[in-house]
């Protein structure tokens, strides 16, 4: 059992969850997403979603965590992976007069990505591949060369390619971050991901996800004779 492994189990335990982190197959799908910027994760997600018929969770995530910690949405927006470091969540006490802890934001963070698990849907960042590590979600890299990321970024905004370049960079970076200081785990270890997709020749959504849903029907079937053995 690697370490990251022993660690997912530990807070999973701490947090009075299933240390399986729920290795019982849900009804629906489960599928962790994580993406460089530009590399077209957000639409694999959008065209997962209408092939399945499941949900995409992404702001959702902040959404239940604010409600879980009694705080509004919009403030901890500013804590969230693309804007803030996790070390930073004392200055919710500034917003709120509450004092949230990493411990509890990490603890709610698993807590509803776990629940949203249990049901199916498309989850977006936020260290769902690491909190899903047990489970029979597909977890999901989407990646692509910088060039690549900066000249789609460049298209879609209607910047010049320095300027994506650098929003590449600022996005790929916290977003990184966010991931390492909540669970230790990096965005760029291979490992922790079950399927790495490079999108820079397989660049239509549509036709990504069939090698996706390939790729989880046989995740799903090695899930389902793991726990029947």
């Amino acid at each position: 059992m690697t370490t990251l492994h022993s660690a997912m189990q530990a807070l999973m335990m701490a947090s009075g969850l299933p240390g399986d982190g729920g290795l019982i197959r849900p009804p629906k799908p489960v599928i962790a997403i994580s993406r460089d910027h530009g590399a077209l994760g957000r639409q694999i997600a959008v065209a997962l979603s209408k092939r399945l018929d499941i949900p995409v969770y992404d702001r959702e995530i902040l959404d239940h965590i604010a409600k879980r910690l009694e705080t509004d949405p919009a403030t901890l927006k500013q804590l969230d992976e693309s804007n803030a470091r996790a070390r930073d969540m004392w200055l919710m006490r500034l917003f709120t007069g509450k004092d949230l802890s990493e411990d509890a934001y990490r603890r709610c963070l698993i807590d509803v990505v776990l629940s949203l698990a249990r049901v199916g849907g498309i989850i977006l960042g936020r260290g769902s591949n690491v909190i899903l590590s047990t489970s029979c979600a597909l977890r999901l890299r989407v990646t692509a060369s910088p060039d690549v990321c900066a000249r789609r970024v460049a298209a879609r905004y209607g910047v010049s390619l320095d300027d994506a370049r650098q929003q590449i960079e600022t996005i790929n970076h916290n977003r990184g971050r966010f991931v390492w200081e909540l669970f230790h785990a990096r965005n760029s270890d291979a490992t922790t991901f079950d399927m790495v997709l490079n999108t820079d020749r397989i660049d239509d959504p549509d036709k990504a996800v069939d090698s996706i849903l390939a790729a989880y029907t046989a995740l799903a079937e090695a899930s389902t004779a793991r726990l029947s053995a």
